[in-house]
Protein backbone atom coordinates (compact mmCIF):
# COMPACT_ATOMS: atom_id res chain seq x y z
CA UNK A 1 0.00 0.00 0.00
CA UNK A 2 2.61 2.56 -1.41
CA UNK A 3 1.61 6.32 -1.84
CA UNK A 4 1.82 5.59 -5.58
CA UNK A 5 -0.39 2.61 -5.50
CA UNK A 6 -3.08 5.16 -3.51
CA UNK A 7 -2.68 7.65 -6.18
CA UNK A 8 -3.35 5.52 -8.78
CA UNK A 9 -6.32 4.10 -6.45
CA UNK A 10 -7.55 7.94 -6.60
CA UNK A 11 -6.95 8.83 -10.14
CA UNK A 12 -9.02 5.32 -11.12
CA UNK A 13 -11.62 6.61 -8.44
CA UNK A 14 -12.11 9.85 -10.64
CA UNK A 15 -12.23 8.25 -13.98
CA UNK A 16 -14.45 5.41 -12.85
CA UNK A 17 -12.37 3.40 -15.82
CA UNK A 18 -9.74 2.10 -16.33
CA UNK A 19 -8.59 2.56 -19.60
CA UNK A 20 -8.90 6.88 -19.17
CA UNK A 21 -7.01 6.52 -15.57
CA UNK A 22 -4.20 4.63 -17.64
CA UNK A 23 -4.24 7.47 -19.79
CA UNK A 24 -3.90 10.32 -17.24
CA UNK A 25 -1.21 7.92 -15.20
CA UNK A 26 1.05 7.63 -18.62
CA UNK A 27 0.74 4.35 -17.44
CA UNK A 28 -0.76 1.14 -19.74
CA UNK A 29 -3.99 -0.36 -18.65
CA UNK A 30 -2.69 -3.76 -17.59
CA UNK A 31 -0.26 -2.13 -15.32
CA UNK A 32 -3.11 -0.15 -13.66
CA UNK A 33 -5.37 -3.13 -13.53
CA UNK A 34 -2.16 -5.22 -12.02
CA UNK A 35 -1.53 -2.36 -9.31
CA UNK A 36 -4.71 -2.14 -8.13
CA UNK A 37 -5.37 -5.97 -7.91
CA UNK A 38 -2.02 -5.98 -5.39
CA UNK A 39 -3.54 -3.47 -3.69
CA UNK A 40 -7.26 -5.32 -3.10
CA UNK A 41 -4.88 -8.29 -2.40
CA UNK A 42 -2.56 -6.47 0.61
CA UNK A 43 -5.96 -5.45 2.24
CA UNK A 44 -8.07 -9.03 1.20
CA UNK A 45 -10.95 -6.74 0.33
CA UNK A 46 -12.65 -5.70 -3.47
CA UNK A 47 -12.15 -2.50 -3.84
CA UNK A 48 -14.36 -1.97 -7.47
CA UNK A 49 -17.11 -3.42 -8.72
CA UNK A 50 -15.87 -4.26 -12.60
CA UNK A 51 -17.92 -3.35 -15.37
CA UNK A 52 -18.10 -3.35 -19.03
CA UNK A 53 -18.68 0.80 -18.27
CA UNK A 54 -16.32 0.82 -16.00
CA UNK A 55 -15.76 0.72 -12.46
CA UNK A 56 -17.64 1.58 -9.52
CA UNK A 57 -16.23 1.76 -5.74
CA UNK A 58 -17.52 -0.68 -3.04
CA UNK A 59 -18.14 -0.22 0.41
CA UNK A 60 -14.59 -0.91 1.47
CA UNK A 61 -13.42 0.99 -1.80
CA UNK A 62 -15.61 3.79 -0.20
CA UNK A 63 -13.82 3.47 3.29
CA UNK A 64 -10.48 3.36 1.61
CA UNK A 65 -11.06 6.65 -0.61
CA UNK A 66 -12.07 8.79 2.74
CA UNK A 67 -8.84 8.09 4.73
CA UNK A 68 -6.71 7.40 1.37
CA UNK A 69 -6.32 11.46 1.14
CA UNK A 70 -5.46 12.06 4.37
CA UNK A 71 -2.75 9.47 4.45
CA UNK A 72 -1.32 10.97 1.21
CA UNK A 73 -1.60 14.77 2.92
CA UNK A 74 -0.12 12.90 5.76
CA UNK A 75 2.98 12.00 4.07
CA UNK A 76 3.51 15.28 2.04
CA UNK A 77 3.00 17.33 5.10
CA UNK A 78 5.98 14.68 6.29
CA UNK A 79 8.00 15.19 3.56
CA UNK A 80 7.61 19.05 3.52
CA UNK A 81 8.90 19.04 7.21
CA UNK A 82 11.86 16.85 6.90
CA UNK A 83 12.99 19.00 3.67
CA UNK A 84 12.76 22.34 5.99
CA UNK A 85 14.49 20.90 8.47
CA UNK A 86 17.24 19.84 6.71
CA UNK A 87 17.45 23.43 5.18
CA UNK A 88 17.23 24.67 8.45
CA UNK A 89 14.01 26.50 8.11
CA UNK A 90 12.13 24.53 11.17
CA UNK A 91 13.59 22.54 14.14
CA UNK A 92 15.11 23.64 17.15
CA UNK A 93 18.46 25.13 18.32
CA UNK A 94 20.11 24.89 21.71
CA UNK A 95 23.54 26.05 22.17
CA UNK A 96 25.61 27.57 25.15
CA UNK A 97 27.82 30.31 24.77
CA UNK A 98 31.30 31.30 26.62
CA UNK A 99 31.44 34.75 27.96
CA UNK A 100 33.83 36.15 24.75
CA UNK A 101 32.78 34.14 22.19
CA UNK A 102 29.06 35.36 23.26
CA UNK A 103 29.78 38.86 22.78
CA UNK A 104 32.68 38.23 19.51
CA UNK A 105 30.47 36.05 17.36
CA UNK A 106 28.19 33.60 19.32
CA UNK A 107 24.72 36.30 19.65
CA UNK A 108 25.48 38.06 16.18
CA UNK A 109 25.55 34.84 14.10
CA UNK A 110 22.12 33.94 15.93
CA UNK A 111 20.70 37.02 15.31
CA UNK A 112 21.71 36.47 11.54
CA UNK A 113 20.48 32.36 11.55
CA UNK A 114 16.72 33.59 12.83
CA UNK A 115 16.50 36.51 10.62
CA UNK A 116 16.86 33.60 8.11
CA UNK A 117 14.68 30.92 9.47
CA UNK A 118 12.72 33.03 11.48
CA UNK A 119 10.44 29.64 12.55
CA UNK A 120 13.52 28.15 14.89
CA UNK A 121 13.14 27.49 18.27
CA UNK A 122 16.26 28.80 20.06
CA UNK A 123 17.46 28.50 23.43
CA UNK A 124 21.06 30.23 23.96
CA UNK A 125 22.54 31.22 26.96
CA UNK A 126 26.10 32.13 28.21
CA UNK A 127 28.01 30.24 30.81
CA UNK A 128 31.45 29.93 31.87
CA UNK A 129 33.68 28.32 29.47
CA UNK A 130 33.67 24.82 32.15
CA UNK A 131 30.27 24.74 32.54
CA UNK A 132 29.79 24.97 28.91
CA UNK A 133 31.91 21.75 28.09
CA UNK A 134 29.50 19.95 30.93
CA UNK A 135 26.03 20.85 29.08
CA UNK A 136 26.97 19.82 25.79
CA UNK A 137 28.38 16.65 27.89
CA UNK A 138 25.24 16.14 29.61
CA UNK A 139 23.09 16.49 26.40
CA UNK A 140 21.54 19.88 27.67
CA UNK A 141 22.55 21.44 24.66
CA UNK A 142 23.81 20.37 21.29
CA UNK A 143 26.51 22.25 20.80
CA UNK A 144 29.48 24.82 22.86
CA UNK A 145 30.81 27.66 21.41
CA UNK A 146 33.71 27.97 24.03
CA UNK A 147 37.16 27.72 25.00
CA UNK A 148 37.94 24.15 25.17
CA UNK A 149 42.06 24.02 25.99
CA UNK A 150 40.85 22.28 29.15
CA UNK A 151 39.01 19.32 27.19
CA UNK A 152 42.17 17.75 25.49
CA UNK A 153 41.90 13.82 25.82
CA UNK A 154 38.23 14.07 26.68
CA UNK A 155 37.37 11.64 24.10
CA UNK A 156 33.53 12.20 24.29
CA UNK A 157 34.16 15.48 22.68
CA UNK A 158 35.14 16.86 19.05
CA UNK A 159 36.13 20.58 18.88
CA UNK A 160 37.05 23.00 15.71
CA UNK A 161 38.75 26.00 16.52
CA UNK A 162 37.11 29.16 15.08
CA UNK A 163 37.64 32.29 17.00
CA UNK A 164 41.47 33.27 17.74
CA UNK A 165 41.07 37.28 19.19
CA UNK A 166 44.33 39.31 20.60
CA UNK A 167 43.50 40.08 23.89
CA UNK A 168 43.50 43.77 25.26
CA UNK A 169 43.17 45.50 28.78
CA UNK A 170 40.95 48.64 28.73
CA UNK A 171 40.43 51.87 30.90
CA UNK A 172 37.64 54.71 31.30
CA UNK A 173 39.33 57.87 29.56
CA UNK A 174 41.16 59.88 32.28
CA UNK A 175 42.82 56.73 33.84
CA UNK A 176 45.92 57.96 35.43
CA UNK A 177 47.59 54.76 33.67
CA UNK A 178 46.93 56.99 30.35
CA UNK A 179 49.16 59.45 31.40
CA UNK A 180 52.13 56.88 31.12
CA UNK A 181 50.42 55.04 28.13
CA UNK A 182 54.42 55.41 26.64
CA UNK A 183 56.22 53.21 28.89
CA UNK A 184 53.04 50.88 30.24
CA UNK A 185 54.34 47.72 31.65
CA UNK A 186 52.33 44.15 33.18
CA UNK A 187 54.20 45.30 36.34
CA UNK A 188 52.31 48.66 35.76
CA UNK A 189 48.42 47.10 35.09
CA UNK A 190 48.17 44.88 38.12
CA UNK A 191 48.52 47.40 40.48
CA UNK A 192 44.63 47.71 39.54
CA UNK A 193 41.79 45.58 39.82
CA UNK A 194 41.28 43.61 36.52
CA UNK A 195 37.62 42.57 35.27
CA UNK A 196 37.33 39.73 33.20
CA UNK A 197 35.88 35.96 33.25
CA UNK A 198 37.82 33.45 35.03
CA UNK A 199 41.10 33.13 32.70
CA UNK A 200 42.29 29.33 31.56
CA UNK A 201 45.49 27.82 32.77
CA UNK A 202 46.69 28.08 28.89
CA UNK A 203 46.45 31.67 28.92
CA UNK A 204 47.25 32.06 32.70
CA UNK A 205 50.62 30.85 32.52
CA UNK A 206 51.32 34.13 30.73
CA UNK A 207 50.84 35.89 33.32
CA UNK A 208 52.51 33.57 36.04
CA UNK A 209 56.02 35.21 36.14
CA UNK A 210 54.07 38.29 37.36
CA UNK A 211 52.80 39.09 40.77
CA UNK A 212 49.32 39.93 39.88
CA UNK A 213 48.85 42.63 42.89
CA UNK A 214 45.34 43.85 42.46
CA UNK A 215 44.64 42.40 39.43
CA UNK A 216 43.62 38.88 40.76
CA UNK A 217 44.63 35.70 41.78
CA UNK A 218 45.63 32.07 40.93
CA UNK A 219 43.23 29.19 41.66
CA UNK A 220 45.85 26.75 43.07
CA UNK A 221 43.66 23.84 42.04
CA UNK A 222 42.90 24.23 38.25
CA UNK A 223 45.84 26.98 37.63
CA UNK A 224 42.91 29.11 36.35
CA UNK A 225 43.60 32.84 36.93
CA UNK A 226 40.74 34.74 38.91
CA UNK A 227 40.40 38.55 37.68
CA UNK A 228 39.60 40.37 40.70
CA UNK A 229 35.95 41.13 39.36
CA UNK A 230 35.03 37.84 37.77
CA UNK A 231 32.36 37.91 35.35
CA UNK A 232 30.19 35.38 32.60
CA UNK A 233 28.59 38.36 31.03
CA UNK A 234 31.50 40.51 29.46
CA UNK A 235 28.20 43.37 28.02
CA UNK A 236 28.07 44.24 31.73
CA UNK A 237 31.75 45.27 32.39
CA UNK A 238 31.34 48.93 31.07
CA UNK A 239 29.25 49.84 34.52
CA UNK A 240 32.38 49.01 35.93
CA UNK A 241 34.85 50.31 33.76
CA UNK A 242 32.63 53.98 33.69
CA UNK A 243 32.68 54.09 37.39
CA UNK A 244 36.06 53.15 38.82
CA UNK A 245 39.47 52.89 37.94
CA UNK A 246 39.55 49.12 37.01
CA UNK A 247 40.74 47.68 33.62
CA UNK A 248 38.61 45.23 31.26
CA UNK A 249 40.63 42.41 29.77
CA UNK A 250 38.56 41.72 26.34
CA UNK A 251 39.31 42.08 22.62
CA UNK A 252 39.11 44.88 20.17
CA UNK A 253 36.00 43.63 18.57
CA UNK A 254 33.97 43.06 22.57
CA UNK A 255 34.66 46.78 23.20
CA UNK A 256 34.31 47.92 19.16
CA UNK A 257 30.94 50.54 19.86
CA UNK A 258 32.54 51.92 22.71
CA UNK A 259 35.79 52.45 21.54
CA UNK A 260 34.87 54.33 18.73
CA UNK A 261 32.75 56.48 20.92
CA UNK A 262 35.23 57.47 22.99
CA UNK A 263 33.90 55.68 26.39
CA UNK A 264 36.76 53.16 26.39
CA UNK A 265 40.66 53.13 26.01
CA UNK A 266 42.19 50.44 24.86
CA UNK A 267 46.19 50.11 26.84
CA UNK A 268 49.26 49.30 24.55
CA UNK A 269 51.18 46.97 26.99
CA UNK A 270 54.39 46.01 25.48
CA UNK A 271 55.05 42.75 28.53
CA UNK A 272 51.09 42.03 27.70
CA UNK A 273 50.46 38.84 25.44
CA UNK A 274 47.18 36.75 25.89
CA UNK A 275 45.45 35.25 22.68
CA UNK A 276 41.90 34.04 23.04
CA UNK A 277 40.81 30.65 21.38
CA UNK A 278 38.01 29.23 20.99
CA UNK A 279 35.57 27.18 19.55
CA UNK A 280 32.62 24.40 18.40
CA UNK A 281 32.55 21.96 21.03
CA UNK A 282 29.96 18.93 20.67
CA UNK A 283 30.01 15.42 21.16
CA UNK A 284 31.11 12.75 18.54
CA UNK A 285 28.70 9.97 18.70
CA UNK A 286 25.48 12.76 18.68
CA UNK A 287 24.69 13.70 15.20
CA UNK A 288 24.03 17.52 14.83
CA UNK A 289 20.46 19.03 14.10
CA UNK A 290 20.50 20.63 10.26
CA UNK A 291 20.14 24.29 12.59
CA UNK A 292 22.91 23.34 14.57
CA UNK A 293 25.27 22.90 11.44
CA UNK A 294 23.58 25.87 10.02
CA UNK A 295 24.83 28.40 12.83
CA UNK A 296 27.97 26.85 12.93
CA UNK A 297 28.31 27.91 9.62
CA UNK A 298 27.34 31.07 10.19
CA UNK A 299 29.46 31.78 13.26
CA UNK A 300 32.35 31.13 10.66
CA UNK A 301 31.26 33.60 8.21
CA UNK A 302 30.47 35.92 11.70
CA UNK A 303 34.44 35.63 12.14
CA UNK A 304 35.77 36.35 9.56
CA UNK A 305 33.69 39.62 9.46
CA UNK A 306 35.24 39.95 13.07
CA UNK A 307 38.89 39.76 12.65
CA UNK A 308 38.94 41.97 9.45
CA UNK A 309 37.08 44.71 11.59
CA UNK A 310 39.62 43.86 14.54
CA UNK A 311 42.59 44.47 11.60
CA UNK A 312 41.15 48.07 10.87
CA UNK A 313 40.84 49.07 14.27
CA UNK A 314 44.22 47.64 15.26
CA UNK A 315 45.88 50.25 12.47
CA UNK A 316 43.27 52.95 14.14
CA UNK A 317 45.31 52.10 17.45
CA UNK A 318 48.66 52.08 15.93
CA UNK A 319 47.85 55.71 14.23
CA UNK A 320 46.64 56.86 17.53
CA UNK A 321 50.07 55.88 18.72
CA UNK A 322 51.93 57.71 16.33
CA UNK A 323 50.11 60.97 16.65
CA UNK A 324 50.47 60.81 20.73
CA UNK A 325 54.44 60.45 20.29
Amino acid sequence: MTPRRLRQFLVLVENAHFGRAAKELGISQPALSKSIQLLEEELGVKLFDRGNEGVALTAFGQLLREKCQRLLTAEDDLRRDVALLHGGHIGSLKIALGPFPSMTSGYASLARLHARHPHLKVTAHVAGWRDVAHQVATGVVDLGLAEFSALQGREEFAWEMVGQHEGWLFCRPGHPLLSQKHSLTLAKAVDYPWIAPRIPLRLATHLQATTMGCAGVFDLTTGDFVPAIEIDVPMQIMKFIERSDALALGNLSTFEQEFMAGKIVPLTIRDFSVRTKYGFIYLKNRSLPPAVEHYMEEVRVTEVDVRQRESLLMRIIDNMNEIGT
